[in-house]
């Protein structure tokens, strides 16, 4: 009997306490002002609008009006906003702004110019891919972007320079060891830094094997290779690899 009135109690003050916290939950936030503060040029104030809305409905990112607030956000420099453009989720709303070039081309350039490195990396990509005459503008953009740490645009310089027929080594390792992982695979990069004496690289390039990831793309676990990597980063002065 007292066993049963124990767990009564207790459920009941379970309960109270839920019922309570219930209460204490603070009110859904206006999403109006953030979306006025978003149109009057405030780049933070389109993402938390966004994740109020996406906080209401799920599946609010597949809406027109989702699109338009991230590519609202992106013009004004929010990585953030610029990042959902590479995402590879299926059905993606961004596939058509993404590669529409009227469309993306200006903002991107927009929030280039507001902060936004990656944004840089993205506006280099048109032109990367885009008429003859346009690669010294994308080279400019993507030494912007990774100048500014972003190591995607430092893997995008190195590309460039290397398809110009000029000495890329300084972005590769810049794009191997950057601060910001990225989307674009590392590991040429990593491999050119590795070989021309950079310890740091040839560290980066082991763990890429240990892991089984190349910036956000996955790739083969090779154990012999980690080893091997880690014995040269060793070689090359960089203490951490020689505890490994």
């Amino acid at each position: 009997m007292r066993f049963f009135l124990i767990l009564l109690i207790g459920l009941l003050t379970t309960g109270l306490l839920t019922t309570g916290a219930a209460r204490a939950q603070p009110p859904e936030p206006d999403v109006e002002p953030w979306l006025e503060a978003c149109e009057a040029g405030e780049a933070f104030a389109c993402n938390y609008a966004s994740g109020v809305l996406q906080r209401r409905d799920s599946g609010y990112w597949l809406t027109d009006e989702a699109v338009e607030l991230q590519l609202r956000g992106c013009a004004l420099g929010s990585d953030r906003s610029c990042w959902l453009f590479e995402r590879t989720n299926t059905p993606n709303p961004y596939i058509g702004p993404r590669y529409d070039r009227d469309v993306y081309l200006p903002v991107a350039l927009s929030g280039c110019r507001n902060g936004s490195n990656m944004a840089c990396w993205q506006a280099a990509g048109f032109f990367e891919d885009g008429a003859a005459g346009e690669l010294e503008q994308a080279l400019e953009l993507s030494r912007q972007s990774c100048e500014g740490g972003f190591s995607d645009g430092c893997a995008r310089l190195a590309d460039i320079l290397a398809g110009m027929g000029r000495d890329s080594l300084q972005a590769s390792q810049a794009a191997c060891f950057g601060n910001f992982p990225g989307r674009m695979r590392k590991q040429d990069d990593c491999t050119v830094a590795c070989e021309a004496g950079s310890g740091q690289a040839c560290f980066e390039l082991a763990l890429m094997f240990e892991r089984g990831r190349d910036g956000a793309q996955t790739m083969r676990r090779e154990a012999r290779q980690a080893q091997r990597r880690f014995a040269q980063a060793c070689e090359l002065g960089h203490g951490e690899a020689c505890q490994r």
